[in-house]
């Protein structure tokens, strides 16, 4: 969490503030959070903003894409100042997105905030309970991101998995082979497809792989029509946050009947992550 969906959703809202306003300036209040020298950007105007994998990129022209990776619990909480502005958006007249938490409410700056952006029409904060995250400029990890979830070619999918040996769950969420697939939609999407997590990428024959790239658009597309995910203990986001969590086929449901033949979903441990699947179905 946050995942490409989340990305997706909160890269849409800010498109709708950010192009067009100037940066007049910005607060640094934890240098972690930074990994580059922001100051080239001051007094630079906003061209667009962009996604690549599960990175957002505000692009300043002049080739300064600004990046934002959220990790585990960064966010970004947008409030406007100017009231024409605020009223085009939600009831709370703010943008949110990434990790959720009581910060989406919250009066800015919180304890969480690491660093703010100031625009001419309002102040876009980066918040980060863990500190996994980061802010830089031109960031070379989108270099090494793989093919687009949403856009990879079945053959190229197909063939990037042939000589892996790696269960395929951690296969698909590697981000140099395809980019966007977190452990949420993992889940969901090899439940779609009828693969066992633990399965060896390169035992998956073609027409599964196939089905799986299937199931795979079709739940981050799911989770961009719902805003995303909010799988959190924060239940009362005040109408802010997504509801894909409402359509979990897998994730967090150990323990519940499959939602195809009722056995129960079992979780384990696979690469590091809670791993949730059917024992009947996904074989």
């Amino acid at each position: 969490m946050p995942e490409l969906p989340e990305i997706e959703t909160v890269k849409m809202q800010l498109q709708r503030v950010l192009p067009g306003q100037t940066l007049v300036d910005y607060v640094v209040l934890n240098p972690k959070a930074i990994q580059s020298d922001i100051s080239v950007l001051k007094h630079k105007s906003v061209k667009s903003v962009k996604r690549m994998g599960k990175v957002l990129l505000i692009d300043f022209g002049d080739n300064l894409l600004l990046g934002f990776h959220f990790k585990m619990t960064g966010q970004l909480v947008y409030e406007p100042i100017d009231n024409a502005q605020r009223t085009t958006l939600n009831a709370q007249g703010r943008i949110v997105g990434g990790h959720p938490t009581e910060d989406f409410w919250n009066t800015m700056p919180s304890k969480h905030t690491r660093a703010i952006f100031k625009f001419d029409c309002g102040t876009l904060y980066f918040n980060d309970q863990r500190m996994f995250g980061w802010i830089k400029i031109n960031p070379d990890f989108v270099d090494k991101l793989g093919p687009e979830a949403l856009t990879i070619t079945t053959d190229k999918f197909i063939g990037s998995l042939k000589e892996l040996r790696k269960p395929i769950k951690i296969a698909i969420m590697d981000q140099e082979i395809i980019s966007g697939v977190g452990n949420i939609y993992a889940n969901d999407a090899l439940w779609e497809a009828g693969i066992d997590p633990r399965t060896p990428s390169n035992k998956v024959k073609n027409d599964k792989v196939e089905l799986l790239l299937q199931k795979i658009n079709l739940v981050l597309n799911e989770g961009i029509k719902y805003g995303g995910a909010t799988a959190s203990d924060y239940v009362d986001l005040h109408g802010l946050g997504g509801h894909y969590q409402d359509h979990f086929r897998t994730y967090k449901r150990e323990g519940l009947p499959c939602l195809r033949c009722k056995a129960k979903i079992e979780k384990f441990v696979l690469g590091g992550r809670g791993t949730y699947y059917c024992p009947t179905c996904q074989v």
